[in-house]
């Protein structure tokens, strides 16, 4: 620092200064003024940079401090720029084209954005926000949240509470604000819905978990949304997590997926709620990525009609009012079943189980050569299978009963008998050996993605009695999902008060009161394919 300099450097610096007195010494110090235009600095060490000025006229040292610091004598100091905390939408959005493109029901791809228009009318915006960088803050506030795991039928994810009662953390209060205000009018303005109030959760996939086919419908939700909350790791359709949609029949019914929407940081997803809008959650199948996003509804004032479609149980299905009578047959239980479940004391032990538990697992029901026989027929090629549907419902393969072959159809007839009908009375002490004892049955084949929902089946217009046995899988750890569980179908949260596993050669017998479903076969399960019996039998 020299001399023409230093009147100048002395504004910006804090000065030490000592007169030349040899009775008393003073110390004069200078503050530069503040200036809103100067940058803040996060470093808190300072250097000892400035020189000692060696004439100056009343002071006999100088010692200086940088007002600014420069972070141990760094020659540069890189500034990072404070975010702004505020959630705000990219301003490319902020034009009336979405609007057009979304009045004139056209599909249409921009470099922002997407508007699908088959099966259904659906946007997917690619960057939402501006300052996507407070994603990676509200991240790491929902990390700290508690998340409860949701298990039903027709799904399996974890989920927080609404975010209407986490507001306490501070990012999630300002996303919270930014949906039901700036976000909800922009999503108002685009699809010309007088839009009110907002629910919204968090929701968190991780290995193996999935939400089945549905479409929203329900109360005054109008908009479906969809924020994602994903890494920096791209998203494959090999990682499952996409979002799913779904055509429809000729009778509204969904059918099959047609289209994919992979999830990705900073992506919004909107739809209106419609009596087509079929979608679903695929299951994620990578252990090392989760789907974490936000999610939820913008709902109207005046609830929307929808059309229901009209559903009619396939014929002959454990679903219809198609029963059958006992058949008189030349059928020997002792060929198909091991002598220790037709012997007198055995019979007497499992009535009073069943009196008792109201269920029971006899295991390994059949004899071992009528077993070996059915493994074998059951991978005969003439064998026809047909699609349980609609996908809404239920989603496993049914045997063709005209298409089977000798073995398989008299092992079919075994459980049609009057001999069975007599050993299951036995059993329970059920009147099933009267004029009104029907039975119905359906052979089923399970494949990952299999599934079978409660439905709106009246489990309650007759308690009945169930077998389910199953083949294909020796050891139920093989299979992933899959269980049939019976639950009252009036709660909230559905506790199983019976899981039945996919063992090979057990035969389940359970007195039903309630209802029953099976829950979704994981594409990542070591068994790739089991098959399953049940018989419903009424007095």
């Amino acid at each position: 620092m020299d001399e023409r300099t230093s009147n100048k450097n002395m504004d910006s610096c804090i000065m030490d200064t000592q007169e030349s007195s040899e009775d008393e010494g003073e110390e004069i110090t200078y503050f530069e003024e503040s200036s809103e235009s100067e940058p803040e600095f996060e470093c808190e060490t300072w250097d000892d940079c400035c020189q000692i000025l060696p004439r100056i006229e009343g002071i006999q040292t100088f010692t200086g401090r940088h007002l600014v610091p420069t972070c141990d004598n760094e020659q540069f100091v890189s500034v990072e720029k404070k975010i702004k905390l505020c959630f705000t939408l990219n301003p490319k959005l902020l034009t009336n084209d979405l609007q057009n493109i979304w009045k004139a029901n056209l599909p249409t791809s921009t470099e922002n954005l997407e508007v699908i228009t088959d099966p259904f009318k659906i946007c997917v915006v690619k960057d939402l926000l501006e300052n996507a960088a407070l994603l990676d803050r509200l991240r790491q506030e929902l990390y700290s949240i508690n998340f409860n795991l949701r298990s039903m039928d027709l799904y399996e994810f974890f989920q927080s509470k609404d975010l209407k009662h986490l507001l306490d953390s501070d990012c999630i209060k300002m996303l919270y604000d930014f949906l039901n205000t700036d976000l909800m009018n922009w999503v108002a303005n685009v699809t010309g819905y007088n839009l009110t109030h907002i629910s919204a959760t968090c929701s968190l996939y991780s290995n193996t978990d999935y939400l089945l086919v549905h479409d929203d419908q329900r109360d005054d939700r109008r908009v479906a949304f969809i924020l994602y909350l994903t890494d920096d790791s791209p998203w494959n359709i090999k990682d499952g997590g996409a979002l799913q949609l779904l055509s429809k029949d000729k009778f509204g019914q969904p059918l099959e997926v047609v289209k994919d929407v992979l999830p990705s940081n900073n992506q919004f997803v909107f739809f209106p709620v419609a009596s087509d809008s079929y979608h679903q959650v695929a299951e994620v199948t990578n252990l090392n990525k989760y789907r974490l996003s936000i999610n939820g509804w913008f709902h109207t004032k005046v609830p929307p009609v929808f059309e229901i479609p009209t559903y009619k149980p396939q014929k002959n299905s454990l679903y219809s009012q198609d029963y059958l009578s006992p058949q008189l047959t030349d059928i020997d239980l002792e060929t198909w079943i091991r002598e220790d479940y037709l012997d007198r004391d055995t019979i007497q032990l499992i009535q009073k189980h069943i009196e008792q538990d109201s269920e029971i697992c006899l295991k390994n029901y059949l004899r071992q050569e009528a077993l070996n026989e059915i493994l074998l027929d059951l991978q005969f090629q003439d064998l026809q299978w047909k699609k349980a549907y609609p996908v809404n419902r239920y989603s496993y393969e049914i045997a063709d009963p005209l298409t089977v072959s000798y073995t398989l159809g008299r092992f079919l007839l075994l459980f049609q008998s009057v001999e069975m009908f007599k050993l299951l009375q036995s059993y329970t002490e059920l009147d099933l050996d009267s004029k009104t004892a029907r039975m119905k049955f359906e052979l089923q084949r399970w494949t990952p993605e299999s599934y079978a929902l409660l439905t709106e089946y009246d489990w309650k217009a007759k308690n009945e009695l169930d077998l389910i046995i199953c083949f294909g899988c020796k050891n139920s750890s093989d299979v992933i999902g899959a269980r049939t569980q019976y639950v009252v179908i009036e709660d909230e949260i559905q506790n199983a008060l019976i899981t039945i596993e996919p063992e090979e050669n057990n035969m389940n017998i359970v007195y039903r009161d309630s209802a029953r479903f099976t829950k979704y076969f994981s594409k990542q399960s070591r068994c790739q394919c089991f098959y399953m019996l049940i018989c419903s039998y009424s007095e």
